[in-house]
């Protein structure tokens, strides 16, 4: 399921965008649940409750702008895929700071084709942005963000999930092999940790303090370790949005 905000103070466009990606994500044999808002400050208000895989917005609208509405929904969600739509070409010239993930300009011979290949290029970042692990008996999807920590113990890996009641094992195997398949925002602390730098708070010589479900947990960083491990936790948070 893919779910996407639509915001328009265009009722019409509104439909018109909805249908092209029904139609398209129907050829893939996705299933999509499209919400549509007409004005940034209903979108905002209903984050409350939701999220979304993408915001489509068009900047010029009546009350917040799409960047402003964009800067509203970067501040619950940090990492949101967000597409501008727009009727002026210089408009991405000023977008830039809003790290979009595409400049859709409403042109009636383009604008299809151009929110397609935004569709796509958003399918292939939530599919990078999830994993499968295989526990003892099944394989569940869980997205990189929600892994905390791995923990080597006693020849199995075990993976510390945001929000989850237990700790999940899975077949045995080393760090080396886990952290193979892992982005490089994932390091190896020491030698039974591999953290998530998205969830660390801060990083002291000896150990490294990451936040779980709204507490803190400290994890040993070994010795000769300890500068790479800070410099990718600046790197990291340097990098988030």
């Amino acid at each position: 399921m893919l779910r996407i905000a639509l915001c328009d103070d265009n009722k019409a466009f509104l439909e018109y965008e909805k249908g092209i990606i029904k139609r398209y994500l129907a050829e893939k044999d996705i299933d999509v649940q499209c919400d549509l808002f007409l004005s940034g400050g209903n979108l905002l208000s209903a984050l409350s409750d939701r999220r979304y895989d993408l915001y489509i917005l068009d900047y010029s609208m009546d009350g917040l702008n799409g960047f402003e509405t964009a800067s509203g929904i970067y501040e619950q969600y940090p990492r949101a895929n967000i597409a501008f739509a727009t009727n002026y070409y210089n408009f991405t010239r000023d977008g830039y700071k809003y790290h979009a993930v595409r400049y859709l300009l409403k042109q009636e011979n383009t604008f299809q084709s151009e929110l397609e290949e935004c569709m796509e290029c958003v399918l292939k970042i939530e599919r990078e942005k999830k994993t499968l692990l295989k526990l003892y008996n099944c394989t569940i999807e869980v997205e990189y963000d929600d892994i905390i920590y791995i923990k080597s113990e006693q020849h199995y890996i075990e993976y510390i999930i945001r929000g989850s009641d237990s700790v999940m094992k899975i077949r045995r195997c080393s760090l080396d092999d886990a952290q193979k398949e892992l982005p490089e925002f994932f390091v190896r602390v020491h030698q039974r940790y591999i953290v998530n730098m998205r969830h660390a708070i801060q990083v002291q010589r000896e150990e490294i303090i990451i936040e779980i479900d709204n507490k803190t947990k400290k994890i040993p960083i070994a010795r000769n370790r300890s500068d790479e491990v800070y410099r990718k936790f600046c790197l990291t948070k340097g990098d988030m949005r």
